[in-house]
């Protein structure tokens, strides 16, 4: 139903490869949803003059733009809005994180299909505890960017998740040092950008000046791809509101300051599209991987566990090894341990004082995390309460107040306050047309069909 729903904001239904490329991408019926209500293709341009341009804004949910605080300023944002078509919510994939998330937006599949469970990669107790699933060949499926090659259509990337060695023609990936931290290093990106990229486009632009932020830098980036290369298929990922939110809440003046400069960033992107001379050419999509929720307390599982003996803790008291693994992701929090262990009763045992203290919203074992779509290695799965969020810290207190308000995401993905976006504008986009609600996994299958 999100799939056919979405297809009616469509004008045309390309002709030619189409149809083979969902069908190898999305399966016969997603092919069948999508034909039923797409329309004719007469008038259709030919797919290889056709530009998609995809906008990502970490951490934007929904309501900034389809309920905004009263005097917020986005006139980018709105005027997509009120000329093309919107959804009021995205209802995204468990956990509600940015990696998982970006693949879904990509391949129309949920986690447990594609591959990228969570942002950190690592399964081991200890080991590479600072890895994230940077590299594209984790993906287990087809990506908008394979199909796009496959139709000898280029592609290109500015800091788009997973996309490290990425069989994508411009490639800059989002990628750092794990022993330094997210920190921008194009020295480090470069390693693994398209060989002379990162170079090409600094001897273009010049270096960001002191004081310029990340998401202008992409901005430039992202147009002077458009400008120099004009890729059939775009994906920008711009970070910092979700940087903001997590700081100083999803509701902050900050976070509102924040909106309003990444919808200068969003002109700036289309104004170098229209300089490009692909404005009458180009689909826009603005999406973005999840909302956020704000944050009153910490609650530390890792605590119990290792004072049950199930991790091995070094002198600093970061976990060294241990029988089980687990990941934090904000909102949830996944448990680990090796097929066969039989440990279920002892990890119940040692986390009972989150159940006795009212410190958990919910318990999933693994069946329910399969019927979610999630990770199916994970054994079992917690959920936060309202006002708190999980930390990965092995010692100290059960529960920690925070210093100030903060926020996160990482929640199931239909809990309020979590929807995420999408707004779709251009020249194949009817306008005036609300989506309400619908599934990340349909914004694959719709992208791929203009």
């Amino acid at each position: 139903m999100a799939i056919r729903r979405l297809n009616s904001i469509l004008r045309y239904a390309r002709p030619g490869g189409v149809a083979s490329a969902l069908l190898a991408l999305f399966g016969m019926a997603g092919v069948a949803a999508l034909s039923a209500v797409a329309g004719n293709d007469f008038g259709a341009p030919a797919a290889a003059s056709r530009h998609v341009l995809v906008i990502s804004v970490d951490g934007m949910g929904a309501s900034w733009y389809a309920a905004p605080p009263a005097g917020l300023a986005t006139p980018n944002l709105m005027r997509l809005k009120t000329e093309g078509s919107f959804a009021e919510g995205v209802e995204g994939v468990y956990p509600t994180v940015t990696y998982p998330s970006h693949t879904t937006i990509v391949t129309g599949r949920m986690p447990a299909e594609h591959g990228i469970y969570s942002n950190l990669s690592s399964r081991v107790a200890g080991q590479n505890p600072r890895d994230w699933f940077w590299f594209a060949q984790a993906i287990k499926v087809p990506t908008l960017w394979d199909e796009a090659r496959k139709a000898k259509l280029t592609t290109a990337s500015v800091l788009w998740p997973v996309t490290a060695g990425a069989d994508i023609d411009w490639d800059i990936p989002e990628i750092w040092d794990p022993q330094k931290g997210p920190v921008p290093d194009p020295l480090y990106i470069g390693r693994f950008a398209t060989p002379g990229l990162v170079l090409e486009a600094t001897m273009a632009i010049g270096s960001p000046p002191a004081g310029e932020d990340r998401d202008t830098t992409i901005a430039k980036l992202a147009g002077y791809l458009l400008k120099k290369h004009q890729p059939n298929l775009l994906l920008v990922h711009i970070e910092l509101l979700d940087e903001v939110e997590h700081g100083h809440g999803p509701e902050s003046p900050e976070a509102r300051a924040m909106v309003e400069r990444i919808d200068a960033r969003i002109g700036e992107i289309l104004q170098a599209d229209r300089d490009a001379g692909l404005a009458d050419s180009t689909d826009v999509f603005i999406v973005s991987d999840h909302g956020f929720l704000p944050v009153e307390r910490l609650i530390q599982p890792n605590v119990l566990l290792a004072k049950a003996g199930l991790f091995t803790l070094d002198a600093q008291g970061y976990v060294r090894s241990g029988t089980i693994q687990t990941v934090s992701n904000g909102g949830s929090f996944f448990i680990y341990w090796p097929e066969g262990g039989n440990l279920e009763a002892r990890v119940r045992a040692a986390l009972q004082p989150l159940t006795g203290q009212g410190l958990v919203w919910a318990v999933f074992n693994r069946q329910a995390l399969v019927d979610l779509g999630a990770d199916r290695a994970a054994k079992m799965a917690l959920e936060a309460p309202l006002g708190a969020a999980f930390d990965g810290a092995a010692v100290g207190d059960l529960v920690v107040p925070a210093k100030r308000p903060i926020g996160t995401h990482g929640f199931l993905p239909f809990r309020k306050g979590l929807e995420s976006s999408f707004i779709a504008w251009g020249p194949d986009i009817r306008g005036g047309v609300n989506l309400h609600r619908i599934r990340m996994t349909a914004i694959g299958p719709t992208i791929l069909k203009v």
